[in-house]
């Protein structure tokens, strides 16, 4: 085996180190870096030359690759009551700029202020919610379902009720907010 003698800076003492019979030099492409990598695998035969190469190939990947992200509770929690009310909430007012309905954008807020107050509750009735006056709070105005679309028992809805578009009050926004909530929390 031939030796090549090495000098450091550092030692004015020579080292003799052996010197590989076969070499392999190769550029590749590192994943997420605009340039590419230089690695050279060294060894007694090709076989041994290639292996190292690989390996070395493999090891400057591995430690110049991005760190996965790490994996937070939020990103596997679910979301709170509160996170889903916030992106109702932010949907519903979304739609209501693009049809212009500034009113609804008025009502779905002070909706989300009775969802969060706790102004929102079940009855006897399963198809009857109980939901507090925002003005008011000895006063309690019921959201009904059973005709299939809501109604409420507030004087708004009751002014609007014969409007030709489904009109929708902040106790009506307020029911539809906590249901989805519920069912979100529920799994359903």
């Amino acid at each position: 085996m031939a030796e090549t003698v090495a000098k450091t800076t550092r030692s004015r003492k020579s080292q003799t180190t052996p010197e590989a019979l076969c070499s392999v030099n190769i550029r590749f492409q590192i994943p997420g870096y605009a340039d590419f990598g230089q690695a050279t695998g060294r060894g007694d035969t090709p076989e041994q030359a290639a292996r190292n190469l690989t390996e070395t190939i493999a090891a400057t990947k591995a430690a110049l690759a991005p760190a996965p992200a790490p994996q937070t509770e939020l990103l596997s929690a679910p979301r709170t009551r509160e996170q889903i009310l916030a992106g109702l909430l932010t949907c519903g007012m979304q739609k209501a700029v693009a049809k212009g309905d500034m009113g609804l954008v008025e009502r779905l807020a002070k909706a989300a202020a009775l969802v969060l107050s706790a102004s929102v509750e079940p009855t006897d009735r399963a198809d009857c919610t109980a939901v507090r006056s925002a003005c008011h709070a000895e006063t309690w105005y019921e959201v009904e379902t059973s005709t299939g679309k809501h109604t409420c028992s507030c004087p708004d809805y009751q002014h609007h009720r014969d409007e030709a578009k489904r009109y929708c009050c902040k106790h009506i926004a307020a029911v539809m907010m906590h249901q989805r909530i519920a069912a979100e929390v529920n799994g359903n």
